[in-house]
């Protein structure tokens, strides 16, 4: 029924057809669009933007499927590259995200806002109070029926299905990614899953972990997290084979903070106190409750200075742990989806209560399912990638995954014709930080899906401020190994070595 509705909007709109290329379409076309039939899918507005900015021009097509889950596509509107791309969201989302960079590689991209619009936007939770359906919405089911609905926008906007789809996303939009692989396997061809939230009732316990254990006289400011970033690297580095700076991967090294302790009973400016060293412990240890369990991983040691490390999202400005992003996402989320608003979030009890958030939010939020053989049954590829550094979200829970993944389906040798994982030194949540922030995983993406090269490394650089450098990073659990000559930030100096295999499992357990 569908590609009737198609032909005869087209041919009763636009009498061109025959002679202009299926991947172009005019203002007149665009507009146009107003009056197509999806179903579930109001379209509320089209029209042609001018190029600017170095994106090129492209037909904006805003709509909303059901009542409230509001989208926004964007589609050149000459130089289609016939494929199909959608951008995930980060935090809360309540925003509509956008992807230039896809649009000027000839894609045609959307973006939703998940159900809801937040205020301010990826931080406020206060959406989701009483909203089970706009809770289900942000959990899955939202990026599912705003890609079915897009794909068939852009199948009457250039007269022709999109020849291969992808997702992208980092943070939330790496967990929006993951639960896509899981849940909704033929919606995309290629996935990149970036510092992905899966865990999201682990990590809202491990959140609120940290910002229990650095309230009053444990809140550490900004001006010492120097003093633990110089000081795991002093312990670290060298046992990578590189002294660098960089803390190639953490888990090889056993960090104790304690050398940084202050003389009992002070909290001078170049220590720590008493109770600040314990904070840290606690961050890097992750959470617990009084029966010995462990509840979900900590955070790896390593560039927890800089603007957005642990002042951003772990110990907070200089006014203390309550400003950190940790704390207002963990404060959000237990008294929208769960306690209710009168909630104070400091009395969490890590007894009882990580039960009470699996049981309620666990099984529409939590990316978790280890079974991807959906996925990869319909020839589907995954790029899952994660900085070592990154504060927001800890890496160790990823590669805890990546191990379910391959236990589950029988061993790495089986998942990685289909799922590979990368991680990056040095980097702090989804960009920034000391390392290796800066790569093209779309491209390794495109040439797995589209010419069957799977990407053994990706070549990584270091952009901002710091040690201008690059490097592979390689496919886990192998690791780049500097040769022990040439120039040590220059990429060809190294290669990746299974020697790795098994260092990186050091500390984990099970994320299941």
């Amino acid at each position: 029924m569908f590609q009737i509705q198609q032909r005869l909007f087209f041919v009763a709109t636009l009498g061109v057809l025959a002679v202009r290329p299926a991947a172009a379409m005019t203002p007149a076309e665009c507009s146009a669009l107003t009056s197509l039939s999806v179903p579930s899918t109001t379209i509320s507005a089209a029209a042609v933007v001018p190029a600017a900015g170095g994106v090129p021009q492209y037909c904006r097509v805003q709509g909303r499927v059901d009542t409230e889950i509001n989208f926004e596509l964007r589609m050149p509107t000459t130089g289609w590259n016939g494929k199909f791309m959608h951008a995930g969201g980060g935090g809360f989302v309540g925003y509509i995200p956008t992807d230039d960079a896809s649009l000027s590689r000839g894609y045609a991209v959307i973006g939703t806002d998940t159900g809801h619009v937040s205020n301010p936007p990826a931080l406020d939770g206060s959406w989701a109070l009483d909203r089970p359906d706009r809770q289900v919405n942000f959990g899955h089911r939202a990026i599912h029926v705003v890609t079915v609905a897009g794909k068939q926008i852009v199948s009457a906007a250039y007269r022709q299905a999109p020849s291969r789809s992808y997702f992208q996303g980092c943070s939330n939009g790496g967990r929006q990614a993951a639960m896509e692989a899981q849940r909704y396997p033929a919606d995309f061809d290629g996935i990149i899953s970036g510092a992905p939230a899966l865990d999201w009732t682990g990590l809202m316990t491990g959140f609120n972990w940290d910002e229990q254990s650095l309230q009053g006289a444990a809140s550490i400011p900004p001006s010492k997290l120097p003093l633990i970033a110089a000081a795991a690297v002093r312990q670290c580095d060298a046992q990578d084979g590189l002294v660098d700076g960089l803390l190639d991967n953490p888990m090889r090294c056993g960090f104790d903070p304690s050398p940084l302790a202050c003389p009992a009973g002070t909290n001078g400016p170049n220590c720590l106190s008493a109770a600040q060293l314990q904070a840290v412990k606690n961050v890097y240890a992750g959470p617990g409750n009084s029966f010995g369990e462990k509840l979900h991983p900590g955070f790896p040691w390593g560039a927890e200075d800089g603007g957005d490390g642990w002042e951003l999202w772990i110990s907070g400005p200089a006014s203390g742990p309550q400003g950190s992003l940790q704390f207002i996402f963990q404060d959000q989320y237990l008294r929208y989806f769960i306690f209710g608003p009168a909630y104070n979030s400091m009395t969490f009890d890590f007894d009882r209560d990580p039960r009470v958030l699996e049981t309620m939010t666990g099984s529409f939020l939590n990316a978790t399912n280890p079974n991807l053989s959906a996925f990869n049954a319909r020839g589907g590829k995954l790029i899952m990638w994660h900085g070592w550094s990154d504060h927001a979200l800890t890496a160790v829970r990823t590669v805890q995954y990546y191990n379910d993944v391959a236990q589950t389906m029988g061993n790495k040798n089986r998942i990685e014709s289909f799922f590979r994982l990368f991680l990056a030194p040095g980097m702090h949540h989804c960009a920034g930080g000391p390392g290796l922030n800066s790569f093209d995983a779309l491209t390794a993406l495109e040439k797995w899906v589209e010419q069957g090269v799977a990407p053994d490394s990706i070549i990584a650089s270091h952009t901002g401020p710091g040690v201008a450098r690059t490097r592979p990073l390689c496919s886990y659990p192998a690791i780049a190994v500097y040769s022990g000559k040439g120039d040590p930030n220059n990429a060809a100096s190294f290669a990746c070595s299974n020697r790795g295999l098994g260092y990186a499992l050091e500390g984990l357990q099970s994320g299941n």
